[in-house]
């Protein structure tokens, strides 16, 4: 029993290929996705619009970067009443993706980095707004790459 675990443990390390993400890595052809959301998104429990603007990406095997910025209703940049969070889902796949780094740029501009969408499909990215760890609003939109 011992031998076949074993087997089945180098089978499964030497079945996997090589990371996309790591350096050196022989990926030369990266996709760019396709972010088509029309509609405006909000943050409803603290009143605030998101504007969103892609510095890098939406890209496949690549770290895309995504700016956001939080409007009150008269459109001056405000941060939301609690933290800031953001996280990839492919929901035909049923995973995530690496954490996203958020930075604070300045009151309402956050950079989001580290965005990494590790195979091509159908993607959503969620915004959350959280207290002690609770959420209390969230959006998302679809992506596709």
């Amino acid at each position: 029993m011992k031998r076949l675990l074993q087997v089945i443990l180098l089978l499964f390390v030497l079945s996997c290929g090589k990371s996309p993400f790591l350096a050196g890595s022989p990926l030369k052809n990266i996709i760019g996705g396709a972010d088509g959301l029309k509609e405006e998104l909000r943050f409803e429990t603290d009143g605030l619009s998101i504007e969103r603007k892609w510095e890098t990406g939406p890209t496949l095997y690549n770290s895309s970067k995504i700016t956001i910025l939080l409007k009150d209703s008269a459109g001056n940049l405000r941060d939301p009443q609690a933290s800031f969070l953001a996280y990839l889902w492919m929901p035909n796949m049923n995973h995530g993706s690496f954490p996203i780094t958020i930075t604070r740029v300045a009151t309402g501009n956050y950079e989001l980095d580290d965005v990494y969408f590790t195979m091509n499909g159908v993607w959503d990215f969620h915004l959350q707004l959280a207290e002690r760890g609770n959420i209390y609003d969230e959006v998302s939109w679809r992506i596709t790459l």
